[in-house]
């Protein structure tokens, strides 16, 4: 039992994992916006209420349904490594791996490529439009929401370790929000408002993005500011399967939309109702 009802939305729905995400992105449709630009609201949104998860630093992937052109169409704006980063310095550095929580693993952030060529191709509003509501929170707090606090906190020993990641994340430089506790950014505000102000181009190449590349230097990382200015963005063609009659649509490589499509096609074959549901069988599968 979900315990959820339905949703019935003659005009509009949107579904995100924080309700201000979704409050954001459902008021750009009620004033006229379409999804595209309800997506890229909540999305700068997100990037402040979960920052645990994703932001203008992560990836942008998207499969978007164009109604005038009648087909699917995918968008890449993944960032790629940094120069710097070559088979010769890691192994000089002893690695033999690139440490997933380490600046070595940070790469060029595609996100604000992604939002903005969404907009300028499919969208109805400008970047500066779309970020105003995540500009607005950042700058007048919000409450943090119970399970956000929880995933919040589990990173606060990672967090502990920046100097950076401690005055930007943590309540007074001494903890993590707890679940209810008030919250602002004013950092992510100014970052935002100066993208707002200036364009992409103030992280591809600008006076953020120059920020961004010292610290990182600073810190050990690979991504110069040449590989700010060459980020851009890949419309792709979604790759597809069926599956008990229906079509599985997933972005290709370097997106993992593949890998569910290989789990797919090697279920396709199962009759997973007679296995009972749950069964040993039907797990296992």
């Amino acid at each position: 039992m979900a315990g959820r009802s339905a949703v019935y939305a003659p005009h509009g729905v949107i579904a995100t994992s924080q309700p201000l995400a979704s409050a954001a992105g459902l008021a750009v449709m009620e004033h006229g916006g379409n999804a595209i630009d309800a997506a890229v609201t909540a999305a700068a949104v997100l990037g402040l209420v979960e920052p645990m998860m994703t932001g203008p630093g992560g990836d942008v992937f998207a499969i978007i349904w164009s109604a005038k052109d009648h087909k699917l169409i995918g968008l890449n704006a993944s960032g790629r490594a940094g120069s710097l980063m070559t088979r010769e310095t890691l192994i000089a550095r002893g690695r033999t791996r690139v440490p997933p929580s380490t600046v070595e693993a940070v790469i060029v952030p595609g996100a604000v490529a992604g939002w903005q060529a969404l907009l300028s191709k499919y969208g109805t509003i400008t970047l500066a439009q779309a970020m105003a509501p995540a500009i607005k929170l950042a700058d007048s707090g919000f409450p943090v929401s119970p399970i956000i606090a929880r995933d919040w906190h589990a990173g606060a020993e990672l967090l502990k370790k920046d100097d950076g990641a401690r005055k930007t994340f943590f309540i007074n430089g001494d903890h993590t929000p707890a679940a209810g506790e008030w919250f602002t950014n004013p950092d992510y505000a100014a970052s935002l408002r100066l993208i707002a102000t200036q364009g992409p181009g103030a992280i591809y190449g600008g006076t953020l993005g120059q920020r961004i590349v010292d610290r990182v230097k600073a810190l050990g990382g690979f991504i110069t500011l040449d590989d700010m200015k060459k980020e851009s963005v890949t419309w792709e063609d979604p790759i597809s399967v069926m599956f008990h009659g229906y079509r599985v649509w997933e972005l290709p490589p370097n997106n993992q939309g593949i890998a569910v499509l290989e789990m797919l096609r090697m279920l396709d074959g199962e009759d997973l109702a007679a296995l009972g549901y749950n069964s040993p069988a039907y797990v296992h599968r």
